[in-house]
Protein backbone atom coordinates (compact mmCIF):
# COMPACT_ATOMS: atom_id res chain seq x y z
CA UNK A 1 0.00 0.00 0.00
CA UNK A 2 1.05 3.66 -0.29
CA UNK A 3 0.04 6.49 1.65
CA UNK A 4 0.26 9.95 0.96
CA UNK A 5 0.28 12.88 3.02
CA UNK A 6 -0.24 15.63 0.70
CA UNK A 7 -0.33 19.04 2.40
CA UNK A 8 -0.53 22.94 1.55
CA UNK A 9 3.20 22.85 1.20
CA UNK A 10 4.65 19.44 1.18
CA UNK A 11 4.05 15.96 -0.61
CA UNK A 12 4.98 12.75 1.22
CA UNK A 13 4.62 9.72 0.03
CA UNK A 14 5.43 6.07 1.91
CA UNK A 15 5.02 2.91 0.46
CA UNK A 16 3.74 0.56 3.62
CA UNK A 17 3.87 -3.38 4.11
CA UNK A 18 0.63 -5.60 4.88
CA UNK A 19 1.18 -4.42 8.83
CA UNK A 20 1.87 -0.56 8.06
CA UNK A 21 5.82 -0.63 8.53
CA UNK A 22 7.18 1.78 6.46
CA UNK A 23 9.48 0.10 3.51
CA UNK A 24 10.05 3.50 1.75
CA UNK A 25 9.81 7.50 1.81
CA UNK A 26 9.40 9.77 -1.00
CA UNK A 27 9.34 14.02 -0.14
CA UNK A 28 9.02 16.71 -2.22
CA UNK A 29 7.70 20.52 -1.53
CA UNK A 30 5.08 20.13 -4.16
CA UNK A 31 1.91 20.67 -1.57
CA UNK A 32 -1.42 21.13 -3.23
CA UNK A 33 -1.02 25.15 -4.43
CA UNK A 34 1.85 24.28 -6.67
CA UNK A 35 0.28 22.00 -8.70
CA UNK A 36 -1.37 23.01 -11.97
CA UNK A 37 -5.42 22.74 -12.63
CA UNK A 38 -5.84 19.41 -13.66
CA UNK A 39 -2.31 18.34 -12.77
CA UNK A 40 -2.55 16.17 -9.41
CA UNK A 41 -2.59 12.20 -11.31
CA UNK A 42 0.31 13.59 -12.94
CA UNK A 43 2.17 15.10 -9.81
CA UNK A 44 0.98 11.69 -8.00
CA UNK A 45 1.79 9.43 -10.86
CA UNK A 46 5.55 10.67 -11.44
CA UNK A 47 6.09 10.72 -7.19
CA UNK A 48 4.59 7.02 -7.01
CA UNK A 49 5.77 5.45 -10.57
CA UNK A 50 8.70 2.97 -8.87
CA UNK A 51 6.33 1.74 -6.44
CA UNK A 52 3.64 1.01 -8.56
CA UNK A 53 6.01 -0.95 -11.16
CA UNK A 54 6.72 -3.15 -8.15
CA UNK A 55 2.82 -3.77 -7.47
CA UNK A 56 1.45 -1.78 -5.51
CA UNK A 57 -2.22 -1.16 -6.37
CA UNK A 58 -3.78 0.96 -2.97
CA UNK A 59 -3.06 4.44 -2.67
CA UNK A 60 -4.15 6.02 0.18
CA UNK A 61 -4.20 10.34 0.56
CA UNK A 62 -4.90 12.40 3.30
CA UNK A 63 -3.89 16.01 3.41
CA UNK A 64 -4.88 19.52 2.08
CA UNK A 65 -5.14 17.21 -1.19
CA UNK A 66 -8.83 16.69 -0.14
CA UNK A 67 -9.56 20.23 0.14
CA UNK A 68 -11.77 22.63 -2.15
CA UNK A 69 -8.42 23.52 -3.70
CA UNK A 70 -6.89 20.50 -3.60
CA UNK A 71 -7.69 17.05 -5.87
CA UNK A 72 -11.26 16.89 -5.04
CA UNK A 73 -13.47 17.86 -1.81
CA UNK A 74 -13.94 15.57 0.27
CA UNK A 75 -16.57 16.12 2.79
CA UNK A 76 -15.77 16.95 6.53
CA UNK A 77 -17.18 14.28 8.77
CA UNK A 78 -18.59 14.85 12.13
CA UNK A 79 -17.35 14.19 15.38
CA UNK A 80 -17.35 11.71 16.94
CA UNK A 81 -15.93 9.33 14.21
CA UNK A 82 -13.31 6.18 14.09
CA UNK A 83 -11.63 3.86 11.86
CA UNK A 84 -15.21 2.39 10.40
CA UNK A 85 -17.23 5.62 10.13
CA UNK A 86 -13.58 7.38 8.03
CA UNK A 87 -13.06 3.75 6.11
CA UNK A 88 -16.88 3.83 5.21
CA UNK A 89 -16.32 7.21 3.76
CA UNK A 90 -13.35 7.23 1.66
CA UNK A 91 -13.64 9.17 -1.99
CA UNK A 92 -12.36 7.18 -4.93
CA UNK A 93 -10.08 9.53 -7.11
CA UNK A 94 -9.77 8.61 -10.92
CA UNK A 95 -6.17 6.94 -11.19
CA UNK A 96 -4.71 4.77 -13.74
CA UNK A 97 -2.96 1.81 -12.10
CA UNK A 98 -4.01 1.97 -9.07
CA UNK A 99 -6.89 2.12 -6.65
CA UNK A 100 -6.56 5.81 -5.19
CA UNK A 101 -8.98 6.55 -2.26
CA UNK A 102 -8.95 10.22 -0.77
CA UNK A 103 -9.23 10.08 2.94
CA UNK A 104 -12.56 12.84 4.73
CA UNK A 105 -11.26 15.40 6.85
CA UNK A 106 -13.07 15.97 10.25
CA UNK A 107 -15.14 18.56 11.64
CA UNK A 108 -16.05 19.38 15.27
CA UNK A 109 -17.89 22.16 17.21
CA UNK A 110 -16.91 23.38 20.59
CA UNK A 111 -19.11 24.10 23.77
CA UNK A 112 -20.51 27.45 22.44
CA UNK A 113 -20.73 25.80 19.11
CA UNK A 114 -17.57 27.32 17.01
CA UNK A 115 -17.00 24.85 14.29
CA UNK A 116 -13.52 23.09 13.91
CA UNK A 117 -12.32 20.85 11.22
CA UNK A 118 -8.58 18.87 10.65
CA UNK A 119 -7.63 17.57 7.08
CA UNK A 120 -4.97 15.15 7.31
CA UNK A 121 -4.62 14.82 11.67
CA UNK A 122 -7.31 12.04 11.12
CA UNK A 123 -5.20 9.85 9.57
CA UNK A 124 -2.43 10.03 12.03
CA UNK A 125 -5.64 9.79 14.64
CA UNK A 126 -6.56 6.39 13.23
CA UNK A 127 -3.12 5.22 13.91
CA UNK A 128 -2.46 6.46 17.27
CA UNK A 129 -5.90 4.94 18.07
CA UNK A 130 -4.56 1.64 16.77
CA UNK A 131 -1.67 1.95 19.53
CA UNK A 132 -3.25 3.75 22.24
CA UNK A 133 -6.85 1.28 21.81
CA UNK A 134 -10.11 2.86 23.43
CA UNK A 135 -8.77 5.54 25.09
CA UNK A 136 -9.58 8.08 26.77
CA UNK A 137 -7.22 10.41 25.89
CA UNK A 138 -6.03 14.19 24.58
CA UNK A 139 -3.42 13.93 22.25
CA UNK A 140 -1.32 16.67 21.28
CA UNK A 141 -0.51 17.00 17.27
CA UNK A 142 2.20 19.58 16.95
CA UNK A 143 2.36 21.94 14.07
CA UNK A 144 1.69 25.39 12.48
CA UNK A 145 -1.58 24.83 13.24
CA UNK A 146 -1.40 22.26 16.38
CA UNK A 147 -4.41 20.18 17.14
CA UNK A 148 -5.45 18.43 20.66
CA UNK A 149 -7.66 15.61 19.64
CA UNK A 150 -9.62 13.72 22.29
CA UNK A 151 -10.38 10.18 21.83
CA UNK A 152 -13.15 7.97 23.77
CA UNK A 153 -14.43 4.57 22.94
CA UNK A 154 -11.66 4.04 20.05
CA UNK A 155 -13.11 7.02 18.15
CA UNK A 156 -12.24 10.69 17.88
CA UNK A 157 -14.73 12.42 20.05
CA UNK A 158 -13.09 16.35 19.15
CA UNK A 159 -10.86 18.59 18.92
CA UNK A 160 -9.16 22.18 19.39
CA UNK A 161 -7.37 23.81 16.71
CA UNK A 162 -4.49 26.38 18.58
CA UNK A 163 -1.98 28.17 16.45
CA UNK A 164 1.01 27.87 17.88
CA UNK A 165 3.39 27.52 15.09
CA UNK A 166 2.20 30.10 13.45
CA UNK A 167 2.03 32.36 16.20
CA UNK A 168 5.59 31.39 17.42
CA UNK A 169 6.83 32.25 13.11
CA UNK A 170 5.05 35.95 13.63
CA UNK A 171 6.42 36.60 17.15
CA UNK A 172 10.42 35.44 15.62
CA UNK A 173 9.64 37.35 12.09
CA UNK A 174 7.62 40.19 13.22
CA UNK A 175 8.00 41.18 16.91
CA UNK A 176 10.29 42.96 18.90
CA UNK A 177 10.77 40.12 20.91
CA UNK A 178 11.54 37.84 18.03
CA UNK A 179 14.94 40.45 17.85
CA UNK A 180 15.87 38.97 21.12
CA UNK A 181 15.90 35.29 19.84
CA UNK A 182 18.64 33.36 20.07
CA UNK A 183 18.83 31.32 16.76
CA UNK A 184 20.27 27.66 17.64
CA UNK A 185 18.60 24.02 18.53
CA UNK A 186 15.92 23.53 20.98
CA UNK A 187 16.32 22.91 24.66
CA UNK A 188 14.32 19.98 26.55
CA UNK A 189 14.92 20.86 30.13
CA UNK A 190 13.46 24.23 29.14
CA UNK A 191 10.60 23.29 27.23
CA UNK A 192 9.92 21.40 30.23
CA UNK A 193 10.72 24.29 32.94
CA UNK A 194 7.71 25.90 30.74
CA UNK A 195 5.21 23.18 30.69
CA UNK A 196 5.59 22.74 34.42
CA UNK A 197 4.91 26.82 34.70
CA UNK A 198 1.61 26.96 31.87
Amino acid sequence: MIGIDWGTSSFRAYRLDPAGAILDRWESAQGILSVPPGGFAAVLEAAIRPWLEQGENLVLLCGMVGSRQGWREAPYLPCPAGPAEIAANLLPLPFPGARCLLVPGLSTRDAAGVPDVLRGEETKLVGLLAQLGEGPALLCLPGTHSKWARIAGGRITGFATQMTGETRAVLLEHSILGRLAVPGPGSDAAFRRGVRRA
